[in-house]
């Protein structure tokens, strides 16, 4: 990453990405990446440097400094540099040559989350919801896995007495200020009602109260890299140049894991600069980002699929959650397992499915995630060498609806001791999931006799039914009560399929 000022964009002016179209050949490669980069590459079995590690052309940005353009951020990564400038200064320099092309800068992060009222209750409920009673009795903590957090803000993190093992002594997260490098005291910052964002973010992650035999997150003792990419205020248009940058920053300090809860939707201070719900297929810069460090980095990075799913308007996710390589998590109600009203539904446009999974919050989906992250860091801490690839197709796998997933939830809540045995590639783990049922109905009724007692079917989501259009595309979903012994079914205008979850059974219907 090439330092550069931070410029504040004036009015009348619009933010840019100048995308350049070559890099020159970079000199000595190791000195590009650090010595735990090229560790965390060799281990995972990736090329140690590639084209994306070469800084971006000193003379491409001499050149724009020269038309007296405000070079705000740089990435290598996306070989692009983020500038404010003028409409007719776009205009002029889109025809330069060392330009390859122009992208409008579109509006603000928000934070995936509805409200500020989260508890021990609720979070309690998160944890529970994936059984990981197989990871405490492995003794799994996420030990020696790095995770980036890259958030809103983490005000009152290092006082938080679930976070205390966190902040010991020579155990400090490394902690990074993209919006306001200058800050000395990152933990006191209070510029807004979301400042403390991040910080109920990594109690899901890191969280543990040992004192009183409870526990928040999974990943206890995992080793933290905490970014700050956004204000709260949302007064910036350069958050997502900060995440860019943040992604590398933990790129070059070999961090293999990464959550965030941020996304870009609607609701911009700006009306014209929100983005349209077609262009949620991950074409976005953000997007291309993300999907450039799950590719070529290796990197598992688990996104919030956002809290727009009640708009009328939107209702889908928000990117980067798009990213075909990233996690996209949903929420889920408890004790039934139901989208939350909230959570962000996967466009039916995508190639591929949105989101891939999903768990308990009540307060957004930005408390989703960080859960299912710390799982994956568990998986990595038992082996170190997992790649990228097979660590994302374990979690689906563990998923409670696979593999009838839709986009609603994905592959469902995953279970971890589902998710270990899959790990150890043995399935003699009781908690090993048995074979989804495909069956093929003709007619427009069917009936399912329940044989599970309620105490099976509340500790494995309920009695839930997705009524879909397709394989994936939910029309609506039901659920029924706990005491309910027989399941009927009479097939709605347009419906092709219909999952059937039972408690521990799933079954795909499809009718003829």
């Amino acid at each position: 990453m090439v330092a550069v000022a931070i410029a504040v964009p004036v009015r009348g002016q619009n933010s840019y990405w100048v995308i350049f179209p070559d890099k020159p050949i970079a000199i000595g490669d190791a000195a590009l990446l650090s010595p735990a980069a090229l560790k965390s590459r060799q281990q995972r079995q990736i090329p140690l440097v590639s084209p994306q590690d070469y800084p971006v052309s000193t003379a491409y940005l001499d050149s724009l400094k020269n038309r007296k353009l405000k070079v705000m951020a740089v990435s290598k990564w996306l070989n692009a540099a983020a500038v404010t400038m003028t409409p007719a200064q776009a205009q002029a320099l889109k025809y330069a040559s060392f330009v390859q092309s122009l992208h409008q800068i579109n509006g603000y992060f928000t934070a995936a989350r509805t409200s500020t009222s989260a508890n021990s209750k609720n979070r309690s409920k998160a944890i529970a919801q994936l059984q990981p009673e197989a990871l405490f009795a492995a003794g799994l903590t996420g030990k020696g896995v790095k995770i980036g957090v890259i958030d809103v803000g983490f005000q009152g993190a290092d006082q938080h007495p679930a976070l205390a093992a966190l902040f010991a002594q020579n155990n400090n997260p490394a902690y990074r200020d993209f919006v306001n490098p200058s800050q000395k005291k990152p933990y006191n910052l209070r510029e807004s009602r979301l400042d403390d964002h991040g910080t109920e973010v990594l109690l899901r992650l890191a969280g543990d109260r040992p004192d009183q035999n409870f526990r928040i997150g999974l990943a206890t003792q995992a080793t933290y890299y905490l970014a700050r990419t956004e204000h709260g205020k949302t007064e910036s248009k350069l958050e997502e140049a900060h995440f860019v940058r943040a992604l590398e920053w933990m790129d070059s300090l070999g961090v293999q894991l990464i959550n965030t809860s941020l996304g870009y939707g609607t609701d911009f201070d700006d009306p014209s600069e929100n983005y349209q719900p077609h262009q949620m297929d991950g074409s976005s810069m953000i997007a291309r980002a993300v999907q450039l460090a799950v590719e070529e980095k290796g990197m598992t990075i688990l996104v919030s699929a956002g809290n727009d799913g009640a708009k009328r308007s939107w209702q889908f996710l928000n990117t980067p959650a798009d990213a075909a390589g990233a996690l996209t998590i949903g929420s889920t109600n408890a004790p039934t397992w139901t989208r939350q009203r909230f959570s962000g539904i996967g466009p039916a446009f995508l190639p591929y499915l949105k989101p891939d999974l999903a768990c308990f919050s009540a307060e957004g989906t930005s408390f989703s995630a960080p859960v299912i992250a710390g799982l994956a860091a568990c998986l990595l801490e038992l082996n170190p060498s997992l790649t990228n690839t097979k660590l994302s197709q374990i979690l689906r796998q563990s998923g409670h609806l696979y593999p009838y997933g839709n986009n609603y939830v994905g592959y469902g809540v995953p279970n971890a001791g589902r998710a270990l045995a899959f790990l150890q590639d043995s399935l003699v783990n009781t908690s090993a999931k048995p074979p989804a049922t495909l069956l093929a109905v003709t007619g427009n009724k069917y009936c399912y006799r329940v044989t599970q007692n309620r105490a099976e079917l509340k500790q494995n989501g309920g009695i839930v039914i997705y009524r879909k259009k397709s394989a994936t595309q939910v029309i609506r979903q039901e659920k029924r009560r706990l005491g309910t012994r027989v399941i009927h079914l009479k097939r709605l205008p347009g419906e092709t399929h219909t999952t059937l979850q039972v408690g521990p059974k799933v079954m795909e219907l499809v009718w003829q």
